[in-house]
């Protein structure tokens, strides 16, 4: 479980929050709003209940890849950008479904994770920003995003995510760990 978190040591006793999810947002169709949400339901092979791509409805579901069912980004990246670009650029904006914090999220690529109680998911892929983000929301957001725009993800075992789950790596052995 070494190097996915940041160097940040959590103060459980303060109520600081463990590295996990900060964020849920969905979309129904292309291009709407993102909303957040206060909990989902992954579906493995499909997607977030009731999102775009689970409804086969997303910008890309006319290219059904396993890594466009789930997306994560880190809540530190959105503050950066924010102060780089000196524009808010909101967790709602960044059009990813989970809004992660205290984890490097690029390094949890090719490995196996779970979020909450019971869902599992393959972090497959760092996400490739394009610029169908900056026309959407009109902000000059693509180059910075760079190297940095979170994950796309396989769903590997559905289950619920709540605002606050852990994020946690597992092994290999997953079907019989979790």
């Amino acid at each position: 479980m070494t190097g996915i978190f940041s160097p940040v040591e959590p103060n459980h006793d303060a109520g600081k929050l463990k590295p996990g999810v900060v964020g849920l947002f969905t979309a129904e169709i292309a291009a709407h709003e993102m909303q957040p949400q206060s909990r989902v339901n992954l579906i493995a092979g499909v997607g977030i209940e009731g999102d775009r791509y689970a409804k086969k409805e997303g910008r890309w579901s006319d290219r059904p890849k396993p890594e466009h069912q789930l997306t994560l980004i880190a809540a530190e990246v959105l503050e950066d950008i924010s102060l780089e670009l000196g524009i808010e650029f909101t967790a709602r904006e960044c059009r990813r479904n989970i809004v992660t914090s205290g984890i490097e999220l690029n390094n949890l690529v090719g490995k196996i994770v779970k979020i909450g109680e019971s869902a599992v998911i393959l972090a497959t892929k760092p996400n490739h920003p394009c610029r169908y983000l900056e026309r959407l929301i009109d902000k000059p957001v693509m180059e910075s995003l760079l190297g940095r725009s979170g994950l796309n993800c396989e769903i590997l075992r559905g289950g619920i995510v709540n605002i606050g789950d852990q994020i946690v790596e597992v092994t290999e052995e997953w079907r019989s760990d979790c």
